[in-house]
Formats: structure tokens, C-alpha cells, sequence
């Protein structure tokens, strides 16, 4: 399993699902594809397994360092509290 980041928004986009922002750091070394396994672990405790729907294309008025990207729409926003970590579930990611 391998650390991604901490949810600091959640977008709900109608008809696409929720988008995670900040996303994949650009820093990271190795592609990283639609479909990807996900474990989104939230402050409480809860775990949510997923994967990576689709890449968004956000601007934020500045350059980003991260890629946003959205969930299945059965991931709901009340599912994804800020403050949420998400993680590779697959370790050979790692």
C-alpha cells in the first residue's frame, strides 16, 4: 500500500461522480492509469475501496502539482470526509 494524500476537497460533478482534489502528486514516479485500486480511509476509521474513474482537468488559476481525479459515481461525497487519506491498495505500487 502506498500513501497519495489527504483529501483537502471533494467535488461532486452531476453525471460523473466526485472529483478528489489535490490528486496524484506529479512527483510520483511511475504512471498512473484509469482503473487503479484505491483505499480512501477516512478520520474515523471507515475504509472505502474504489478506483480511479477518469483523470479531471481543474484550473486553479496557478500551475498544479497534482492531477485531480474522479471515483465511480456509486462513491458518494458523504463517503469522502476531508481529511481522508487514499492510498494504492495494490503494494506492488509502492
Amino acid at each position: 500500500m502506498q500513501f497519495l494524500f489527504e483529501i483537502e476537497d471533494v467535488f461532486d460533478i452531476g453525471g460523473r461522480g466526485c472529483v478528489l482534489v489535490p490528486g496524484v502528486p506529479n512527483t510520483l514516479r511511475r504512471d498512473v492509469k484509469v482503473g487503479e485500486l484505491l483505499l480512501i480511509v477516512t478520520p474515523s476509521g471507515n475504509e472505502v475501496r474504489t478506483n480511479i474513474a477518469a483523470f479531471e482537468h481543474i484550473s486553479r488559476g496557478r500551475p498544479m502539482v497534482h492531477a485531480p481525479f474522479s471515483l465511480p459515481r456509486a462513491v458518494t461525497k458523504a463517503d469522502l470526509p476531508l481529511g481522508s487519506k487514499v492510498y494504492f491498495l495494490n503494494a506492488t505500487h509502492a
